[in-house]
């Protein structure tokens, strides 16, 4: 389900956000989505180190948090929609190349998720 909710973030943010041209802010963008993404990016490291460590149960005890955090994180990206508007061709390169920038570790874990078809 975390990795289904990363696939929508990243397609929400990249829908979402306005060709500005050169009047855009890649980088206040980014740090939007990060803003909203953060907890759930939190969650979801606490969950991978509980997998490493065998602790099942406390995975499949946080999965209500998850719901919780995925759904306020929804909410969050479509006010970023309402915000920026649309992304398209080259400012996705941008948008893409901001987000990578100012938070490496929510970059990476949408790219995951976007390479493991979810």
């Amino acid at each position: 389900m975390k990795k289904i909710f990363f696939a929508l973030m990243m397609l929400i943010f990249f829908s979402a956000c306005k060709s500005g041209g050169d009047k855009t802010n890649y980088d206040q963008m980014a740090k939007d989505l990060c803003s909203c993404m953060r907890p759930l990016a939190d969650v979801n490291e606490k969950i991978q180190d509980l997998v490493r460590e065998g602790k099942t149960n406390e995975v499949a005890e946080l999965f209500a948090e998850v719901e919780k955090i995925a759904s306020e994180g929804e909410i969050c990206a479509k006010s970023l929609e309402e915000k920026y508007g649309m992304v398209e061709g080259e400012s996705e390169v941008k948008a893409t190349a901001a987000l990578k920038k100012n938070c490496p570790d929510i970059a990476r874990m949408l790219e995951q998720s976007e390479a493991a078809g979810q």
